[in-house]
Order: structure tokens, then C-alpha cells, then sequence
């Protein structure tokens, strides 16, 4: 951290341009899963996934660039602010996007990006304003839904035929077990990664088991046949929120 501060300088000029930076990387990041799946190189649905999977960890891998100011984190959490408001300016229809629509939406209806990409987006604001990078909760929750909730749905498309939970037949023992490692396994290289780099006290072994037990919890409630009416990146980060707070 010292040696960032060195080379980054502190304060607002360093949020500010950390924050364009990261506003440019997450759409750069998310434009490239677009070609590949307009260039047949990735089958759509696998391409929305992957954008599920890997925007959070890719954005939260930036929080370092941001310095040790208090407001550092609002900067942070300015960038999915500035998301959602886009999301819902095409949701709504009073901006045109195609390629965003295309990129995040299952039917290709703009109204879907009001709900579970929004959610999302939500979700990252408050990771980042409130919990930011010394809490464990705040990983796991945004690790659950990203690293978790999304190989769910990806390995369970793939192996998950054969195998279905007995009380919810559109979710399989394979995605469940992908939703359980992802998840675990993510939180726990974050914790990792923060605790490395200072910003985290509670060491990666310490938290471990703690970390285990939330992605058990999140991985019950996202076989549960509840997706009808409860979205998984509303149910998943609130148990790991929830549950954290008692834990940690």
C-alpha cells in the first residue's frame, strides 16, 4: 500500500482519476464479452454469465488504485452509481443501446435490465460505500453473487442434467457444488488479497471457516425454488450481509 502511495500520490486527484479508470476498464471489460459474442466466439447466454461472473471481481481488484482518503470509497462506488443510472436511462427506453441490451439481457427485452443487472449494480454500490475493502461481509457478498451465483448457473447448464435437487428440479447438485466453491473460493482470495495488502485485519486463515459457513448458507438459498419472486442478486448478498455481521 505504502509503495502505491508513493507512486499514485493520495487524496482527490488520485480517486478521481482511479474512478475513470475504473469506469473505462468495466466498459472495455464488458464491451469485449460483447464481440466475442457477436462474433460467435462465445454463445450469448455464456457471455451474459461471464459479464456476471467477473465485473465484481474485476472491479473490486481496482479498489487499490483508490487512496486511504475516507471519500475514497464514494469515488469507488460513484462508478456502478454511474452504471445503474445508464441502466436504468435504457431500461426505461430514454437512452438506445442495442449492444447493452444484447450484452446483459436474457430476451433481449430493455425492461430486464431494470431488474437483475440493476440489482446487481445496487449491490456494488453498497459493497463498496459501505462495507469497502477491510470487511469480510462485504467480500463474501459480493463474491457469492458474482463468483458463486454466476458458475451456478454456468456449470449447471453444463453438467447439471441428470443430477436435479429433489425439492427444486430446475437446480442441479452440480451447480450447487460450483455455487459453494466459486463463491467460498473467491471470498476467500479477496480476503486474501486485502489482508496482503493491509487493508483487511482478519487474516485468510481465520476466516476460512467463517467464510465457508456463509457460502453454505447462500448456496442453500440460492437452490431454493424462490427465483420467481425473489431475484439471487437480491437473496444471496443479503444472507452474506446478514449472516457476516454475526460471524465477523
Amino acid at each position: 500500500v505504502a509503495n502505491l502511495d508513493a507512486v499514485l500520490g493520495d487524496g482527490t486527484r488520485r480517486d478521481a482519476i482511479a474512478a475513470l479508470a475504473a469506469a473505462v476498464g468495466a466498459y472495455l471489460w464488458v464491451k469485449l464479452f460483447d464481440v466475442l459474442a457477436s462474433n460467435d466466439v462465445l454463445e450469448r447466454k455464456l457471455s451474459r454469465k461471464l459479464i456476471h461472473t467477473s465485473c465484481g471481481p474485476f472491479f473490486v481488484l481496482l479498489w487499490p488504485l483508490f487512496s486511504a482518503s475516507p471519500s475514497a470509497k464514494y469515488f469507488a462506488a460513484a462508478v456502478p452509481v454511474l452504471q445503474g443510472i445508464r441502466l436504468m436511462a435504457i431500461g426505461v427506453g430514454a437512452i438506445e443501446n442495442e449492444d447493452a441490451i444484447r450484452a446483459v439481457s436474457r430476451e433481449g427485452d430493455r425492461t430486464e435490465l431494470l431488474r437483475g443487472p440493476l440489482y446487481y449494480t445496487a449491490v456494488l454500490v453498497v459493497c463498496t460505500a459501505v462495507f469497502w475493502r477491510g470487511s469480510p461481509s462485504g467480500i463474501a457478498a459480493l463474491s457469492l453473487m458474482c463468483g458463486g451465483d454466476g458458475l451456478a448457473d454456468i456449470v449447471g447448464r453444463r453438467l447439471g442434467k441428470g443430477n436435479p435437487l429433489p425439492f427444486n428440479a430446475d437446480k442441479s447438485y452440480a451447480g450447487s457444488a460450483a455455487m459453494f466453491l466459486g463463491g467460498f473460493g473467491l471470498s476467500l482470495a479477496l480476503c486474501a488479497f486485502f489482508h496482503a495488502l493491509g487493508y483487511m485485519s482478519v487474516d485468510p486463515g481465520s476466516a476460512a471457516g467463517r467464510l465457508a459457513l456463509i457460502a453454505a448458507a447462500c448456496t442453500a438459498i440460492e437452490a431454493l425454488p424462490a427465483g420467481s419472486f425473489l431475484d439471487d442478486n437480491i437473496s444471496v448478498p443479503v444472507v452474506a450481509v446478514v449472516l457476516g455481521g454475526v460471524l465477523f
